[in-house]
């Protein structure tokens, strides 16, 4: 990587590292330099305002800011000047140091020293930047930031979290408390609340002592509409949850008891209140007949469940209750034949499954009854034999052949009138004299 010079003005001060890592970014100006290293070779600085670490002092050397010696020492008479002229850098720190084996406070790194700009440096607050998950993450990737040192909380031995957009820097995202003044090392107490962009509550969710999801927990739909509720129990799902559609009516409500889900009949519901499924639940798992429903409470659907998988036939049905499709299935994959119906009772579709769902040969047919598609797959799902297709009145559309998924033999293709259009032999995939 190209090392840049120390810029005058509000350039460039020292180059960013090679890789990313965990920022905390604050404009800062430096009082003061040591005049010797401290035991481990490095300068310590003291900043005029606190860090966001808390305390005014901070440590570097060539190594932590990336640089070679030559490059750190002609870099130090430079800086000497900007601390003697006040002038305000962006300091970033990677990360608040965890205290020692004995519980004394270490001193941060500085891992890199830019020149102030309006878009950096537009107040003197300490940035912690986060990801989408909330995980610490370099700000040029990060959609959120966390202003730190984090101020303490109303309960005792906590400290407050209030997380933003990185860029606006005014739409709250989430509201916590944390157990430590480390929002990096601390764990979350006492609940948290996320937000939508617009601040509206996203979600709520209580936390016992110890961090784990304790009381009832509410999810949201982005206009203020219950999504879901569920109570907790030291962390393990407990008693009733249940999930609802933006019109508020009841999508499903499951009992559980010591975090695994109570055994018995199960229904969800469609946005209308109507019935959508029926099915049991053993040993957590779905197991015998699953019915799906159309509105008007008619069986669109019977399936057969064993330990949480399609096994057995499943049969689906039109409105008025006449076959629609048939399949058997072995763990949640078709197996043997799968037909599908029109609504008049003629076959549309024939398709042949074997080991474990893989597709071996597939008809279609018109409302008519007419053969439109033909073809075949081999185990190895590698086509093989005469792929063909008709016209509406049954004359041939096209014919191609194959041997283990290469054109093999005749390829044609036929007008509505019955004259062939084209025409070319194969072998091994490469046309004969066919021409472009």
């Amino acid at each position: 990587m190209m090392k840049l010079p120390l810029m005058a003005g509000l350039g460039l001060l020292l180059c960013w590292p090679a890789t990313a890592r965990l920022e905390i970014l604050q404009r800062q100006v430096i009082a003061a330099i040591s005049s010797e290293p401290d035991s481990e070779g490095a300068d310590v600085l003291t900043m005029a305002t606190p860090t966001g670490c808390g305390g005014t002092t901070l440590r570097m050397d060539a190594g932590s800011l990336g640089m070679d010696d030559a490059e750190y020492a002609a870099m130090k008479p430079q800086l000497a000047r900007r601390i003697r002229e006040k002038t305000p850098l962006l300091v970033s720190l990677d990360g608040c140091p965890r205290p020692g084996s004995t519980g004394e406070a270490l001193v941060p790194v500085i891992r890199k020293l830019v020149g102030c700009s309006p878009s950096l440096c537009a107040d003197g607050k300490a940035r912690l930047y986060l990801d989408e998950n909330l995980f610490p993450q370099e700000r040029r990737r990060a959609p959120y930031a966390l202003v730190v040192p984090l101020p303490p909380g109303k309960q005792k031995n906590t400290w407050k979290v209030d997380i933003f957009t990185a860029q606006q820097g005014k739409t709250l995202r989430m509201a916590t408390h944390v157990d430590g003044p480390d929002y990096v090392h601390g764990n979350r107490v006492g609940g948290y609340t996320v937000y939508y962009p617009n601040g509206q509550i996203e979600k709520q969710v209580p936390q016992n002592a110890r961090g784990r999801q304790e009381g009832e927990s509410v999810s949201f739909y982005e206009d203020g509409t219950v999504q879901s509720r569920s109570h907790w129990r030291d962390g393990l799902p407990e008693g009733t949850q249940s999930d609802y559609h933006k019109t508020g009516q009841l999508r499903e409500a499951s009992e559980y008891r010591n975090g695994a889900r109570v055994d018995g009949k199960a229904e969800t519901f469609d946005e209308g209140g109507k019935l959508r499924t029926r099915m049991t639940y053993v040993g957590g798992k779905l197991e015998g007949e699953m019915l799906t429903y159309y509105p008007d409470g008619t069986v669109a659907s019977r399936s057969v469940m064993n330990k949480g998988k399609f096994n057995g036939p499943s049969t689906f049905y039109y409105r008025d209750g006449k076959l629609r499709s048939s399949v058997n299935q072995i763990n949640d994959a078709p197996d043997g034949e799968e037909r599908e119906y029109h609504p008049d009772g003629k076959l549309a579709s024939l398709r042949v499954y074997s080991d474990n769902g893989v597709l071996r040969s597939e008809q279609q047919y018109d409302a008519k009854g007419v053969l439109r598609v033909q073809r075949q797959w081999d185990k190895r799902q590698r086509e093989q034999g005469s792929f063909r297709t008709w016209f509406d009145d049954g004359k041939p559309q096209q014919l191609v052949e194959y041997v283990d998924g290469q054109r093999e033999g005749w390829s044609r293709t036929w007008g509505e009138d019955g004259g062939v259009e084209k025409e070319c032999r194969f072998v091994k995939g490469e046309g004969q004299g066919c021409g472009k």
